[in-house]
């Protein structure tokens, strides 16, 4: 299965969707594929099972498909090499004698870099569905389920990074005409959030979960830990995203300092600088997008705590020196 990544749209999906009629398209592919070929897409959760066709429900591609079905889930940073550098400042937060126990201490530096742009996972899903069953084999459907549409500033590079999730997962791409609108795709990913008070670990811990589909054993232990660390910087409420599929979750210290989990994808923890009415009213994709300074991106490495807990506490700071 070809997996080589696409460097521009090909001129045949161009082509393809400049004859549509509409301007709302979906990135998909249709294969026909026989029993025997069903073992290459294991890694979707394809299967045969008791000679019956096994297909998987719609999910996040996985991050070692490829570089872009990473960026999907982590997002990723683009160099500006075509930008003059700037100076910046760096820290990072080391344990005293080599032993986080003995206490820590900051060291930072400074030094000219490159501007980078940072592009925040979209966590697009993919669909499978059989479209038929014909001569002893299947014709499936692979879809990206996002909507985009050709008159928007960005088309050829929302288009071309889902080509790429579709081509490293699938080994084929193709275009159709979008049955939904862009609008109703729109609707789908607006974020209503739950806020809450503080309580007990395990109190908050049942109220994000509460409601949710899918939540493993092991992703339960992982909100736990991380709302015990939360919990340790006394949170004025905590906060989860409403809808059924457990996305973002996390702590607010402030109307402008939140901290957002992603219990799926927790590779790094989100530290949104803005108004909390504002974020509230943006989807979980725009959650992230937009000026790098809005946010800090810390992952979940040694001293990670360390790190969020000085944030926390020179917001405080300066919140109380706000109010003398």
């Amino acid at each position: 299965m070809a997996k080589r990544n696409l460097l521009k749209v090909p001129q045949h999906i161009l082509d393809c969707i400049s004859a549509y009629d509409q301007d709302d398209v979906v990135v998909a592919c249709v294969k026909f594929l026989r029993p025997e070929d069903i073992t290459h897409y294991s890694h979707l959760g394809m299967a045969i099972e008791n000679s019956r066709l096994v297909l998987p429900d719609r999910s996040v591609p996985k991050p070692n498909a490829g570089r872009y079905s990473r960026a999907n889930i982590e997002g990723y940073e683009k160099v500006r090499r075509d930008l003059p550098k700037v100076s910046k400042e760096f820290e990072n937060e080391v344990p005293d004698w080599g032993n986080w126990s003995s206490g820590s201490h900051t060291v930072s530096w400074t030094r000219e870099v490159y501007q980078r742009d940072f592009y925040p996972p979209k966590e697009v899903e993919m669909s499978v569905e059989l479209l038929e069953e014909i001569d002893n084999g299947y014709s499936i459907k692979f879809a990206i389920e996002q909507v985009i549409n050709r008159r928007t500033q960005e088309f050829e590079k929302e288009l071309l990074y889902n080509l790429n999730i579709l081509q490293e997962n699938i080994g084929a791409v193709n275009v159709f005409k979008s049955v939904s609108s862009l609008a109703e795709y729109t609707a789908t990913i607006h974020v209503d959030w739950q806020i809450f008070p503080p309580g007990t670990i395990d109190e908050v811990v049942q109220k994000i979960v509460s409601g949710k589909k899918g939540i493993t054993t092991e992703q339960e232990k992982t909100i736990t830990e991380r709302v015990s660390s939360m919990s340790r910087l006394n949170p004025v409420a905590y906060v989860a995203g409403t809808d059924n599929f457990l996305r973002y979750f996390g702590a607010q210290f402030g109307d402008d300092l939140v901290c957002f989990e992603n219990v799926r994808y927790g590779n790094a923890l989100y530290v949104m600088h803005e108004s909390w009415k504002e974020l509230s009213k943006r989807s979980r994709i725009d959650l992230l997008r937009g000026d790098r300074e809005q946010f800090t991106r810390i992952e979940h490495r040694d001293g990670w705590e360390v790190r969020i807990k000085k944030i926390v506490d020179e917001y405080r700071t300066v919140m109380k020196n706000r109010a003398k």
